[in-house]
């Protein structure tokens, strides 16, 4: 757990260092900055990630983040599952409405996972995943914390994958797909 998230900050600083040379100054607050926090998305339950998200001028937007979450069933002191899901997405924004403190926009997404499953001990997936989605959202400030940014967004997520179970078990092909929403907090630099 503690390499993940050393390997989250390490990500999340590198991305930040390589977007921010390409900024300058804008009429939104948020416009040719990054900002670097948390984006959660909302499936079921919550999947917490990190994020790194930058506005090029006041319209154009990219924002990267890293996902992790993992559950562990024990009964009486043995393993039952375990089960972790990696997932990193980028997305590509457009906004359309722009105002001093805030911005409407569209977008699109994709996304590479890793998923593994271990059942008594024994790996019984490990296998990629792929996402792609649309969505439209909003991002704004309050004039009296301007660098700190709310984002909102809900659209249409596809994921899709594919994977054989060990020792002679069934192929399993999942097609997912319907409506996610996500929400962040970023503090811009």
């Amino acid at each position: 757990m503690k390499k993940r998230f050393f390997m989250c900050v390490a990500i999340a600083t590198l991305m930040v260092f390589l977007a921010a040379p390409a900024l300058a100054e804008g009429d939104n607050y948020l416009s040719n900055k990054v900002g670097v926090g948390y984006q959660g998305m909302i499936a079921g339950s919550l999947i917490n990630g990190i994020s790194v998200r930058g506005w090029i001028g006041d319209n154009f937007g990219l924002e990267g983040s890293f996902s992790y979450g993992g559950i562990g069933v024990e009964i009486d002191g043995h393993d039952l599952a375990d089960a972790d899901l990696t997932l990193f997405e980028a997305k590509a924004m457009y906004a359309f409405i722009v105002k001093s403190n805030s911005r409407f926009y569209v977008g699109a997404k994709a996304g590479y996972g890793m998923i593994d499953v271990d059942f008594f001990e024994e790996n019984m997936l490990d296998d990629d995943l792929w996402t792609l989605g649309a969505f439209v959202g909003s991002e704004w400030s309050w004039s009296e914390i301007p660098e700190l940014g709310f984002n909102f967004d809900v659209g249409y997520n596809y994921i899709m994958f594919d994977t054989d179970i060990p020792d002679g078990g069934p192929e399993i092909e999942l097609d997912l797909d319907g409506i996610a929403a996500t929400f962040g907090i970023h503090y811009y630099f």
